[in-house]
């Protein structure tokens, strides 16, 4: 890719960058949301057009950007947000991906198909339930195999593994080796710097434009890349909390007895100002615990209830109206409209009345768009326009301009560059100190220890803790393994317990 420009209205989102994928290793893209990265990979997937300069692949030059030639020539994009039909099962959306994909066939041969793929690159998948029903850790690993089952020569990973685990990101970034091993290139768009030291290559954005172009890995420290894509030092991790509350206030969230999907009478108090983290690995139960605490599902049994009032099932304006805010762990299936403006995303589950006409909406979200830092056109741009970072913040303006009692944040940093992430974080923890209880849901165990007053760790549906701080990182990480439902499996003769 030579001189690639594109711009946006008045948004320059490239300005002359250069690229290069290479045969047998890993790029990492590296750049803060709205550096330009995902705009530069789809121009090269055929998703997008240029304004200026010139791409080739295997020395073809493309002289028309469209997804279906770009795909024959082994061109392959995974992009952050899921394509994925929700109604179809795995092994269908596979096929689907596939030039006969328009003539199903048998279920038995799809569904062999996806077996063999999971067992090929270890990226475990649940075959026969809707996509839908699958967790935002299968949904993207379904989207990875999908991908590597159309056996691409090019494969373009975008943010591949911001919604999955340590342990996830790990075993992926081993298949990507592999598949660079076996002649493919790889380009890796991420914001994690630890991920860029199993590439071979990198290319740092900012704002459109190279800070670092096409460098050998070894040659650059995490400051050095740091200060490429945000232009400041930072380690790319959360801010620890300076000040932490010696005791909780009065009980504020308070969960009793809530059973849905693989969660099991699950109890829970979170006082006034305290922040309780919940770690896990993706598929222990988060999904199903985040929708009975929003309201947005009904729980089996029990009751979710703040300062003593409880919130009505599927209701969320039950939620808004008791004081929960909810920061959804897919902020654009649960928390915005893409196609509306975000002054009428900022009105999405008011309690008060919806201000009746769009100039009033656009004058009274302005204040809150200065006030959070979203970064755009403008109350009347579209809501789809926004960065991953913008969107989020977008999400928190909404939620916590109100003055919630209590918040419910679930995966509230995912796919965001470490400076955004820390603005997020920092938000919550200032809401912790004004008085709110925060019930933190987390992949990272090195941000849930940055933020925690209290963790609790999620295993197969079942809380184990406490633990206070300061915080025994082994201890739970083996709890996070299933090692402290063994013992309390053991202590109790066979039935699960508290450790």
């Amino acid at each position: 890719m030579r001189s690639v420009s594109r711009r946006f209205g008045e948004t320059v989102a490239l300005d002359g960058v250069d690229f290069e994928a290479r045969p047998g290793e890993i790029h990492a893209l590296l750049g803060a949301n709205g550096a330009g990265k995902t705009t530069l990979m789809r121009i090269l997937a055929g998703l997008d057009s240029p304004d200026a300069g010139t791409v080739e692949v295997f020395g073809q030059r493309i002289e028309h950007f469209e997804p279906g030639p770009i795909r024959a020539l082994g061109v392959a994009l995974v992009q952050q947000h899921f394509t994925l039909v929700p109604t179809l099962t795995a092994s269908e959306n596979l096929v689907l991906a596939r030039p006969e994909g328009a003539l199903l066939p048998p279920g038995r041969t799809a569904g062999a198909r996806v077996r063999r793929l999971v067992e090929q690159f270890g990226l475990e998948v649940r075959d026969g339930v809707p996509a839908s029903q699958l967790s935002v850790g299968e949904r993207q690993r379904l989207e990875i195999l999908r991908a590597l089952d159309a056996d691409a020569k090019i494969l373009l990973l975008d943010e591949p593994t911001a919604v999955l685990t340590d342990v996830e990101a790990e075993r992926l970034l081993g298949v990507a080796r592999a598949l660079a091993d076996q002649g493919r290139a790889l380009v890796v768009i991420t914001h994690r710097l630890a991920e860029v030291e199993a590439c071979d290559r990198v290319t740092v954005l900012r704002e459109g434009i190279e800070a670092i172009s096409d460098g050998a890995v070894g040659g650059y420290t995490r400051a050095d890349l740091a200060s490429a894509m945000i232009g400041t030092d930072t380690s790319g991790t959360i801010t620890a909390r300076t000040t932490r509350r010696t005791e909780a206030g009065p009980v504020c969230l308070r969960v009793r007895d809530v059973s849905l999907g693989r969660v099991s009478s699950l109890s829970l108090d979170i006082g006034e100002g305290e922040i309780v983290g919940i770690a896990g690995v993706d598929g222990n139960g988060q999904s199903e615990l985040e929708a009975a605490l929003s309201g947005r599902s009904a729980a089996e049994s029990g009751e979710v209830s703040i300062s003593g009032e409880s919130i009505a099932a599927g209701d969320p304006r039950s939620r808004r109206a008791q004081g929960l805010a909810y920061i959804p762990s897919d902020r654009y299936s649960w928390g915005l409209i893409g196609p509306m403006d975000l002054s009428d995303n900022l009105e999405l589950g008011r309690v008060l009345p919806i201000r009746p006409n769009r100039p009033a909406r656009h004058k009274a979200a302005r204040p809150s768009l200065d006030h959070w830092d979203v970064r755009t056109a403008g109350p009347h741009a579209k809501t789809s326009s926004l960065s991953g970072g913008n969107a989020q913040k977008l999400v928190l303006a909404r939620e916590l301009d109100e003055h919630p009692s209590a918040v419910l944040a679930c995966y509230p940093t995912r796919g965001l560059d470490p400076e955004a992430a820390d603005t997020v974080a920092t938000r919550l923890v200032a809401a912790a100190e004004a008085g709110c209880a925060v019930l933190w849901i987390g992949a990272e165990l090195d941000e849930l220890l940055a933020v925690s007053d209290r963790i609790e760790v999620l295993y197969d549906g079942t809380l184990f803790g406490p633990y206070l701080p300061p915080f025994d990182r082994a201890a739970i990480g083996l709890a996070m393994a299933g090692d402290a439902a063994d013992r309390a499996r053991t202590a109790t003769g066979g039935e699960p317990g508290p450790p």
